[in-house]
């Protein structure tokens, strides 16, 4: 069975797989926009080591579809790492941080290959080294990783029939719960 909602379990799918190594009590993880503005980047570094995983596209595979909507899924995982040593303990790592380089290369080792059910196998497509723009920490060394995956998105097989809720969480929801201040993040997923 396809899933009913491609985007939200493949970065669900993703983040589980890189916390097997880069673990929350060391590494930072946040769902981000991408691209991010220089505010969310800096709000994402607040602590280092940090993951931050981003959707970038959908695009479909045919442009005769059908019914059902098959496409790539783009993701872009960006990797931020902080050594206070200089560039080759930013790069390589040493006791004070993990190395840009390794963390990429675990990365990849993690998610290229990923698959799960109803999902598809996720790949990487690319990287990169990055900088944030007007960002000034010389400590700071940023790479991003492209990834892709094969999605269906449509009720062919009766997904939406089986699954009612769904489609009411885009407007069955209260936008700020009581006893939130209204610039507070809200989660708007229901809970399992």
């Amino acid at each position: 069975m396809a899933e009913i909602d491609p985007i939200s379990a493949s970065l669900s799918a993703v983040e589980a797989r890189l916390r097997t190594f880069f673990l929350p009590a060391k590494w930072d993880f946040h769902v981000v926009a991408d691209p991010m503005s220089i505010e969310e980047f800096k709000a994402i570094v607040r602590r280092t080591p940090c993951l931050g995983l981003g959707w970038r596209q959908i695009n479909p595979t045919d442009q005769k579809v059908g019914r059902r909507f098959q496409g790539t899924l783009g993701l872009r995982l960006t990797i931020v790492v902080k050594n206070p040593n200089g560039p080759k303990a930013r790069f390589l790592g040493d006791t004070r941080g993990p190395g840009l380089f390794p963390s990429i290369a675990g990365a990849i080792a993690l998610i290229n290959g990923l698959t799960v059910p109803g999902l598809g196998t996720f790949s990487i497509t690319a990287g990169a080294q990055a900088y944030a723009e007007g960002y000034g920490d010389h400590e700071m060394s940023i790479a991003t990783l492209d990834i892709g995956s094969t999605v269906s998105i449509g009720d062919v097989t009766g997904d939406l029939a089986a699954a009612p809720a769904f489609l009411t969480m885009l407007s069955a929801f209260e936008p700020w719960p009581e006893g939130k201040d209204r610039d507070e993040p809200i989660e708007v997923r229901p809970t399992p």
